[in-house]
């Protein structure tokens, strides 16, 4: 029986490309939301200027991490994978996939466990996270006063900020799957090439 490897190698770079690719989306909606914050909490009364300590960001910072070293490690094993000039034999392939993907599917489960755990603790304790406070004000009564305020000054935009926040944790959810398969797709198709290359040594030596 043969086996053709190629199906397996293309579904593993499209696994890998899928990743990357989510990870970049969660790495701009993970910034961006720090990015909101880091500007608004001294100044926004709807960020409790004078309560800096009730914030815990950490998750955030996590997420921007782990979407940032997936994207890095995808690319290099995306570029040894599909540039015909480094011609990697089925075994350098196999230890390329597991060195740059284990790493990140590892990351990205801890980073995944990390911000459900500081999310879930949110409201619950003395902090909160970006997520659990802009999706507990989303719709919350402007303060009076806050027409005076200047442009995104109140809680406009706290909507947005809690989508992009819950966003990033599933998607983060979703990277630790598909780089799961990948790895799996990484032990099949080195299987695969293996016993292709077995095959085709037998032929040659009934001839």
């Amino acid at each position: 029986m043969k086996i053709n490897p190629a199906p397996f190698h293309m579904a593993q770079v499209a696994l890998i490309g899928i990743a990357a690719a989510l990870s970049v989306a969660i790495l701009g909606t993970s910034a961006h939301t720090l990015d909101v914050f880091n500007k608004q909490q001294t100044i926004n009364p709807w960020w409790m200027p004078f309560w800096p300590q009730h914030f815990d960001v950490d998750g955030t910072k996590a997420l921007i991490g782990s979407s940032a070293a997936t994207i890095v490690l995808s690319m290099v094993f995306l570029a040894f994978a599909l540039v015909p000039r480094f011609a990697l034999t089925p075994t350098m392939r196999a230890l390329l996939g597991l060195g740059t993907t284990l790493p990140s599917c590892l990351v990205n489960l801890v980073t995944v466990i990390y911000a459900h755990i500081l999310n879930s603790n949110g409201g619950n304790t003395e902090r909160d996270t970006i997520q659990t406070w802009t999706c507990k004000y989303q719709n919350g009564t402007p303060f009076q006063g806050d027409v005076a305020l200047l442009p995104n000054m109140g809680n406009e935009n706290f909507g947005s900020l809690c989508r992009e926040s819950r966003f990033a944790v599933y998607g983060t959810l979703i990277v630790f799957l598909l780089l799961g398969f990948s790895l799996v797709l990484t032990i099949l198709a080195w299987a695969a090439d293996k016993w292709a290359a077995r095959k085709s040594s037998k032929e040659v030596e009934m001839q």
